[in-house]
């Protein structure tokens, strides 16, 4: 992108880029010189440079004819980033006010296995006080630095166990006891925030932590760089479960 698109972008016309980056190239220039050097129009450069005067770009020198000066492009560059930060800090607490007055107990559907790891990664990533999450050990490993994270942000992270699923991709996550994601990572999963889903998922964990002899409050995650081992651990151990389930069925 060049010096001419990049000025569109910040929000002056076409002209009036023109018109601007050539005058920074030179000391001082009258209107008709401005005109001849740039790409703008002699019919209309001096409504050009009005309106480049106006938003305070341009300086004059009176004269006859008057002489023109771009405005120094820090001075310039400077108000352009002062406005900007003031607009997005304006739009940003306007946004933010205006998505606390939603409804906070709709269901969002998302669908696909990639799709659902994605949300889960978000909902590890935006955590702050306590994470709970039954996931299938093949892909537990791929969660492995998003629990380190939140467990160095103070959250407590408890991984209850898979063997009460009725589905071996069955995925439950619940952060700071009032965001969920349920669902499977093989079809689609469902995130919300209503209370009544949410209290029901507090109470499954409450009663896996209350039932489960090696329950903590606090999971002990693998050493950083080892979780690949963990998971080929996990990985050849399903393997065998399957192949020797499937050498018992041939045997009948």
């Amino acid at each position: 992108m060049d010096t001419l698109q990049l000025l569109q972008q910040i929000g002056l016309t076409k002209y009036e880029a023109e018109a601007y980056a050539t005058l920074v190239q030179y000391d001082s220039m009258t209107g008709y010189e401005l005109g001849k050097q740039s790409h703008v129009p002699l019919s209309r450069i001096y409504e050009i440079i009005e309106r480049l005067v106006e938003k305070g770009l341009v300086l004059v020198q009176p004269g006859e004819p008057p002489r023109y000066r771009a405005q120094e492009p820090e001075y310039f560059l400077g108000q352009v980033r002062a406005t900007m930060e003031h607009t997005l800090n304006t739009l940003a607490a306007s946004l933010t006010l205006l998505h606390s007055r939603q409804p906070n107990d709709e269901f969002w559907v998302v669908r696909g296995q990639r799709a659902t790891l994605e949300r889960v990664h978000r909902l590890l990533g935006e955590a702050r006080e306590d994470v709970d999450l039954v996931m299938p050990a093949t892909y537990l490993a791929e969660m492995q630095e998003d629990l380190w994270q939140a467990q160095e942000r103070g959250c407590r992270v408890y991984q209850a166990s898979t063997t009460t699923m009725s589905t071996p991709d069955s995925v439950l996550v619940l952060c700071d006891r009032c965001l969920a994601l349920v669902g499977t990572l093989s079809s689609q999963a469902i995130v919300t925030s209503n209370p009544a889903l949410t209290l029901t998922l507090r109470g499954y964990f409450e009663h896996q932590r209350l039932t489960n002899d090696n329950a903590r409050s606090n999971v002990v995650l693998p050493e950083r760089g080892t979780a690949w081992l963990v998971w080929e651990e996990r990985k050849q151990r399903l393997l065998w479960n399957v192949k020797n389930a499937s050498s018992r069925a041939t045997q009948r």
